[in-house]
């Protein structure tokens, strides 16, 4: 009677710690916030890396950076239809992950992004003057590449694209080098720059998006919500928002990205 009770206790002890063990695991797990490839993988550890470091100071979760080399393995991986935790990308490709696996868009940069053409070109240069000349630009699917894209739709009047920058910055020195006589670039770019003429610029576009996967408990994504929402009222961290070239988070809805994933058409078809 007592071996009995002894067993008895001690497999209620197993299983008690067989339940503890798996409730620490869910505790501790750490959730991935994958960023698009728009600087190398060492230039994405020095602008993200504040930002994970605070939502793991600032929320009760555990967050680690997941970078890709480039836009070529980060395109074979959306097509594989991986699903990181979290994701920092362009509106098209937050469209893109909405309408294919249920992405939920959290924050996104409080002003909004255009993309122009930069070149030291003198005078009034158009679009039509850069057909059989040299630009510069990030590779496709990269937004910058595909609003270029965009602009010349005859396919025997194109530029000769030079698609291998590794950043947009990359893209403006290419210019600077006279390997490309025009670059593609962001509207934070388009700033720095003033020594270039603007030749064209797209229409506006929500600037970086932060999503949740649908698969995450929903007081992780409130927890990530609210903390960005508070970031720019945090002088401790004003790192995090420099880095990213930003003034704020706000909150992003879903309308704002219907059809932006329509972008991909003119590149890719069948994807």
């Amino acid at each position: 009677m007592g071996c009995l009770s002894l067993r008895a206790r001690l497999a209620a002890l197993i299983v008690l710690a067989g339940l503890a063990a798996g409730s620490s695991a869910q505790t501790e797990r750490t959730y991935s916030l994958l960023v698009h490839p728009i600087f190398t993988p060492g230039q994405a550890e020095l602008v993200y890396q504040p930002l994970v470091d605070f939502l793991n100071q600032q929320t009760p979760h555990r967050f680690e950076l997941q970078t890709a080399r480039d836009f070529h393995r980060y395109w074979l991986d959306i097509r594989r239809g991986e699903q990181p935790d979290f994701v920092l990308e362009d509106a098209h490709l937050i469209a893109l992950r909405m309408q294919r696996h249920g992405y939920v868009p959290l924050v996104r940069a409080s002003d909004p992004t255009t993309f122009s053409l930069l070149s030291s070109d003198m005078g009034e240069p158009g679009l039509g003057d850069f057909i059989g000349r040299p630009v510069s630009s990030m590779p496709a699917p990269s937004l910058g590449y595909l609003v270029l894209a965009s602009w010349f739709t005859n396919p025997m009047q194109q530029p000769v694209l030079e698609s291998s920058a590794a950043s947009w910055l990359d893209a403006v020195e290419i210019v600077f080098a006279m390997e490309a006589d025009a670059a593609i670039v962001p509207h934070n770019l388009v700033r720095r720059y003033v020594n270039l003429n603007v030749v064209a610029t797209s229409a506006e576009f929500p600037h970086v998006t932060i999503a949740a996967s649908p698969e995450l408990p929903e007081n992780v994504r409130l927890d990530v919500l609210a903390a960005l929402l508070e970031l720019h009222d945090d002088p401790e961290h004003f790192a995090v928002l420099h880095e990213l070239d930003i003034e704020e988070f706000v909150s992003a809805t879903p309308d704002e990205y219907v059809g932006l994933e329509s972008w991909l058409d003119w590149v890719f078809s069948g994807f």
